[in-house]
């Protein structure tokens, strides 16, 4: 016979069944009530059936729910399994408590607990053991100690004085430590040590995750190794794999490096980390940062992602960018993107910036040769240039300039197809301009000195120039003065030249062999014949400071200098053709 409920099941909706507002009925199930009066038509039953019926299904759940309580109760009840003497005083150990003396050892679901002796709370399912405590945890994890509190209901063990752990290659000592044995965790506290393979690591607490084979360290954290040492703040460990991860400031020394992170990751096994955040790598003689680092100890190779910077200590010399590299062992180093090299000297910097910047040791010596190239430009407060490649060589202190370099010193401009300036206890004393020589000084704001020969060699002291050689083709256009009036304009041609000047201007020349030359009246002569075939003026791409090196100027190539071989290619061409 079927249940009245069961009858009726198919005349009745939702809508019939439960009293939901109209509004939400065809949106919404919940919340709802029941109505008594309805489930009384629906099972044709007294108010008093009715509960009676609750009644029976409350005890049916009731018993089912105590069954598994007691169930779970059993299982994890400590049990006794040896003793060598049992003593169940209720006067002097309270009812229900047990102590126990001799080889005791307990049993709890897949731990076994050894100790000398130990009171036994039946009621509150936990023990107090005293005397070579030792808990042994699935055969894996052995926990030892001189005294242990031991909660049943929780699985918490509590073990004080000469703790000791071991997982495998992991031993962990301690005087105070909480072990969680079913979420698997460790906590140690008032200082502890994990041993693992090479590595030690100390701090004042921490945690030990035996399943995931992960440490947790904080406060005062240090990680010995025979090959270096890491200080820290915070530190977690994985003991598989010995990366120590790191969480917070962390220093890792050895003798010939030191590292800073606050962020990242170093891998013991391989001496290989990854730095993410304030990170450096502190050499003998250099010292990289970066946004983020990552270092190879055994090869020495540092490679850095933005903000890059390599300073050299010794040179007075940085070098940055966005990305590049540094090898501590062979010294090499390269930066692009954004590259940058500052050199300070004499109380003064220079900036230069180019597309790449590369630095490499000179073999026997502890100079180097830097290589910047593409698009160089330069500014220091007494000097300016840019080129499109340059090589300084620290031996010698010789600084060279390739394709279309330009030099600017107060008023003055030099170009040349290949300047190299010369340096003398870090003061420029020379200065070699390399076929297609051209000096440019402006007098006035539409007058200009200028000199031009095939090659010259000018000579400074103080950073000024005293004292120009021209070797081949030597001409030039100067405006003598009276004071401050101008009183003529001198040409003057030759195949050498030597010039001499005062206070940044032409002051004596010397013409050698079939020398030429007429002074002409001030503004006589017409505009073609003041300027030197060749002339560029090219003001307009000075770095003004040192934020303008990295504007990109390209001299335009119908103003570009030609070469006296250009000119004799082109005339070969013709003839060719």
């Amino acid at each position: 016979m079927k249940h009245p409920y069961f009858e009726n099941t198919n005349t009745h909706n939702y809508n019939s069944l439960y009293e939901c507002p109209s509004e939400m009925s065809e949106q919404y199930i919940l919340p709802f009530k029941i109505s008594f009066v309805r489930i009384k038509q629906l099972f044709k039953v007294s108010i008093i059936q009715l509960f009676t019926y609750l009644f029976a299904f409350s005890y049916f759940f009731f018993a089912i729910e105590f069954n598994s309580y007691g169930q779970s109760k059993k299982k994890m009840r400590i049990d006794l399994v040896n003793a060598d003497s049992l003593n169940v005083d209720e006067k002097k150990y309270g009812k229900g408590n047990n102590a126990i003396f001799g080889n005791v050892k307990f049993r709890h679901e897949t731990t076994d607990l050894f100790c000398d002796s130990a009171f036994q709370y039946n009621d509150s399912n936990y023990i107090s053991a005293y005397g070579r405590v030792h808990i042994i945890q699935d055969d894996s994890i052995h926990l030892y100690g001189d005294e242990l509190t031991y909660f049943g209901n929780t699985s918490i063990a509590n073990v004080r004085k000469n703790v000791k752990m071991i997982n495998g290659n992991v031993t962990l000592l301690t005087d105070f430590l909480d072990y969680d044995r079913k979420n698997a965790v460790a906590y140690y506290f008032n200082r502890g040590s994990v041993k693992n393979a090479e590595n030690t690591l100390n701090s004042n607490w921490g945690f030990y995750h035996p399943n995931t084979n992960e440490l947790f360290f904080k406060d005062s954290v240090t990680l010995y190794n025979p090959d270096y040492t890491i200080f820290s703040d915070t530190l977690k460990y994985h003991t598989q794999t010995e990366i120590a991860s790191i969480l917070g400031p962390t220093f890792i020394v050895n003798n010939s490096s030191t590292i800073y992170s606050e962020d990242g990751y170093y891998d013991t096994k391989n001496d290989y980390a990854q730095l993410l955040k304030n990170s450096y790598v502190q050499g003998k003689e250099q010292l990289l940062k970066g946004d983020t680092i990552n270092y190879n100890r055994i090869t020495g190779i540092g490679e850095v992602f933005s903000n890059m910077e390599i300073i050299d200590t010794i040179n007075s010399i940085i070098i940055k960018g966005d990305y590049g590299f540094y090898n501590e062992l062979t010294k090499e180093a390269l930066s692009t993107k954004n590259a940058q090299l500052l050199q300070y000297q004499n109380g003064d910097t220079l900036f230069l910036h180019a597309d790449t910047l590369r630095s490499d040791p000179i073999p026997d010596t502890t100079s180097n040769i830097i290589r910047a190239y593409h698009k160089v430009k330069f500014y220091r407060r007494d000097m300016q240039g840019m080129c499109d490649s340059m090589v300084y060589n620290q031996l010698d202190s010789t600084n060279t300039m390739y394709k279309e370099p330009v030099i600017w010193s107060e008023g003055s401009q030099m170009t040349a197809q290949q300047i190299t300036m010369f340096n003398k206890n870090n003061v420029l004393d020379r200065v070699a301009l390399d076929k297609s020589a051209f000096i440019i000084s402006l007098e006035d704001s539409s007058m200009y000195n200028q000199i031009k020969g095939r090659d010259m060699m000018g000579y400074l002291v103080n950073n000024e120039i005293y004292k120009i050689d021209v070797d081949g083709n030597a001409q030039t256009i100067y405006y003598p003065k009276d004071g401050d009036v101008i009183i003529g304009v001198n040409k003057a041609e030759s195949t050498n030249m030597t010039i001499f000047f005062k206070e940044r201007k032409p002051n004596r020349i010397i013409l050698r062999n079939q020398p030429s030359g007429i002074m002409n009246p001030p503004y006589l002569l017409p505009a073609e014949e003041l300027k030197l075939q060749g002339f560029i003026w090219l003001e307009y791409f000075r770095p003004k400071n040192k934020f303008d090196i990295f504007k990109e100027s390209v001299i335009p190539k119908s103003e570009a200098r030609k070469t006296y071989n250009e000119y004799y290619d082109e005339g070969v061409g013709n003839l060719k053709n």
